[in-house]
């Protein structure tokens, strides 16, 4: 089994999807999304996905909706 996103923190994850040309705001990671598409915010991949965007020095663009 190949993991190569298994030693990497969520910062790095988001850092080498934005190298690689991602659109972070194609993806969501929202385990109850409301139906404008933004984040609840509460849940835990919400709160994951915030702390990684805020140490990678980024904005995460769903929250630009």
């Amino acid at each position: 089994v190949h993991t190569p996103l298994i030693t990497m923190s969520k910062a790095d994850i988001i850092r080498r999807g934005v190298d690689l040309g991602l659109d972070y705001g194609l993806t969501h990671s929202c385990y109850d999304p409301p139906a404008s598409g933004t984040p609840c915010g509460r849940c835990d991949s919400c709160v994951l996905r915030a702390r990684g965007f805020a140490q990678a020095g980024l904005v995460d663009p769903l929250l630009l909706r």
